[in-house]
């Protein structure tokens, strides 16, 4: 039987340091209007904006969504779509997310395509921009988690901007994952969410903001909807340093003990050692006949497919994983053929380690049950 609580091996959630068990179940306040709150709540923001790497701080502000990461992306989409026409770019299933919901939404936009397996191609977007001249923003994808797929985000952005676009992207998993950079890419909005490379827990959707574009974007607001109001959300917060509506105080104080152990841990030590045990994992999965998928200079390197060997389908392998006490996601959902492996979490060497044993331990018996060599 499997261990009741595996080791996951996740895009998010994600194994979390112990540290940000201790604030869930013991938050420094325990009401989000108390004095408390608000002190815990300037941190976070200093924190927030400090390990994203922004060097104008005063520049921007953290807005805090009690939803999930698409949550986030779809208050921040409705702001935009206030200004006019946008355009969705889209090379990916997140992407193909994001215009599922500006049509459930009934906003005007056009989509621009790219092929799933590569870096979107810039030049193709600003050739397609200069034809679609009454787009007034854009919206993308800067990490494809599903397809592992790294996008040139500060490149997109400027050539967004260079067409007179507001730009939001879509940074749930490049944040705090691999070095980004919201300034050089010059987003307005930029999203990600408290369940993966930060290594709190579910909950808030985080929208770093631009503040010159939130002035723009108040005054094209047209007042819809209530809830996912990112112009409202964020004029409170910024106002009385709490939300609008009452938001679990855990979960903010998950965010604070999450700060505290990446800025002690370092936030550059950090993304070394998610790419470096990332490495690690691939090249270990590769000696033993795994094929990993995408080519390597494409990835984003926090998460990568690979491709199971004959006899054996996704279903069946993470059961087998399960039992030696391991998580491991699908690859592309359609494909049973595939999984993926993540190491955005609080993993060490024992749970490297550990994984890598348990992938010889099932691999070599579905090799031996298909009566092929043991690598």
């Amino acid at each position: 039987m499997p261990r009741a609580n595996l080791i996951l091996f996740t895009p998010g959630p994600v194994q979390i340091p112990a540290i940000v068990s201790d604030y869930l179940v013991d938050p420094p306040c325990n009401y989000h209007r108390q004095e408390g709150f608000t002190e815990m709540y300037d941190q976070n923001q200093h924190d927030l904006k400090q390990l994203i790497g922004l060097r104008r701080a005063n520049d921007w502000f953290v807005t805090l969504l009690l939803s999930s990461g698409t949550g986030a992306n779809e208050a921040s989409m409705k702001a935009l779509s206030a200004l006019g026409k946008g355009v969705i770019i889209r090379n990916g299933f997140f992407g193909q997310r994001l215009v599922d919901q500006a049509t459930r939404n009934g906003w005007d936009f056009v989509v621009f395509d790219g092929p799933h397996d590569r870096p979107l191609d810039v030049a193709a977007l600003d050739a397609f921009l200069a034809s679609h001249d009454d787009v007034k923003w854009a919206y993308f994808v800067t990490h494809e988690t599903r397809a592992t797929l790294k996008n040139p985000m500060v490149e997109i952005g400027r050539t967004c901007k260079r067409r007179g676009l507001m730009v939001g992207a879509d940074c749930v998993s490049s944040a705090f994952a691999y070095g980004i950079d919201l300034e050089a890419a010059e987003v307005d909005l930029a999203v990600c969410n408290t369940s993966k490379a930060l290594m709190a827990v579910p909950g808030l959707g985080i929208v770093f903001c631009r503040t010159a574009a939130m002035s723009e974007l108040k005054l094209a607001s047209k007042g819809e909807g209530y809830y996912f109001d990112l112009v409202g959300e964020y004029e409170k917060q910024k106002k009385d340093r709490a939300p609008r509506f009452g938001q679990p105080v855990q979960l903010h104080a998950a965010v604070r003990a999450a700060c505290m152990h990446l800025k002690e841990v370092g936030i550059e030590n950090h993304l070394a050692r998610i790419r470096t045990q990332m490495e690690d994992v691939t090249a270990h999965l590769e000696s033993l006949g795994v094929e990993s998928m995408l080519e390597p200079k494409y990835r984003g390197w926090v998460a990568v497919n690979f491709l199971l060997p004959p006899g054996i389908l996704y279903p069946e392998f993470t059961q087998l994983m399960a039992r030696e006490g391991y998580y491991i996601l699908y690859g592309v959902i359609e494909d049973p053929r595939m999984f993926q492996v993540c190491t955005m979490g609080n993993l060490g060497s024992v749970e490297i380690d550990g994984l890598k044993r348990a992938f010889s331990k099932v691999l070599s018996a579905v090799n031996q049950r298909q009566g092929r060599a043991v690598a």
